[in-house]
């Protein structure tokens, strides 16, 4: 009896310790598992970080970009082609230049600062008016004195259009006056001018054509500062 119950205990332990021994065995099929995924897992991560295709896409992007920038780039210079012949093929001999303004001179005015005088003006000629070279219109001015011996027909300050002017479009204009440097009484005429074309016979006043002036008599004397 004695000796078959201590057979029977160590049949039990040795049991007891296989089913531990398989239970570690399981434990590190689990842990070697987990270990070969991860393994798995950074490989691949770094094989993607390290492929060359992402180098190659940019490549060809910077040159579909480089592309269409030339494209880009070519149209507007065919198209400034365009507008210069266009410019060119006016002949302001046989165009029709005319301009209606709407304004009034002052009856006082400084002869050191700067003087403007807001002037409405509709273009009633049959092109349009620049305002870049060649063929800018602005607008100028002209002034005698009645008093004083002082005048200037051409080499006055000039007056920019705030924007190309078609046919039948009006804009507001400030009038720069500020060439009279000794007082006394004047006359001032306001008159737009066409300039900047190489050929001398298609530069004008406007008022060479019939066009009517804003004309009027001016004193000028010194003023504060």
């Amino acid at each position: 009896m004695l000796k078959n119950s201590k057979n029977k205990k160590g049949h039990l332990k040795n049991k007891k310790m296989h089913k531990v021994k398989k239970q570690n065995l399981f434990s590190i099929l689990i842990i070697g598992a987990v270990f070969t995924l991860f393994f798995i897992f950074v490989f691949s991560s770094c094989s993607m970080f390290s492929t060359p295709s992402e180098k190659i896409d940019v490549v060809r992007n910077q040159e579909d970009k480089s592309i269409s920038d030339e494209g880009s780039k070519g149209q507007p210079e065919e198209t400034m082609g365009l507008e210069e012949e266009e410019v060119l093929q006016i002949d302001y001999q046989t165009a029709v230049a005319g301009a209606d303004m709407v304004g009034a001179i002052p009856s006082f005015l400084c002869i050191n600062r700067d003087n403007i005088i807001k002037i409405e003006i509709t273009n009633t000629s049959d092109f349009t008016w620049r305002t870049e070279r060649p063929g800018v219109v602005r607008i100028g001015y002209h002034y005698y004195g009645q008093d004083v011996e002082y005048a200037n027909y051409d080499q006055t300050s000039r007056s920019s259009l705030p924007q190309p002017v078609n046919p039948g479009e009006t804009v507001i204009v400030e009038v720069l006056i500020n060439n009279i440097e000794n007082e006394g009484t004047y006359v001032i005429q306001i008159d737009p001018v066409l300039e900047g074309n190489e050929r001398p016979e298609d530069n004008f006043w406007f008022s060479s054509k019939g066009i009517e002036m804003i004309e009027g008599t001016v004193y000028f004397g010194s003023c504060g500062e």
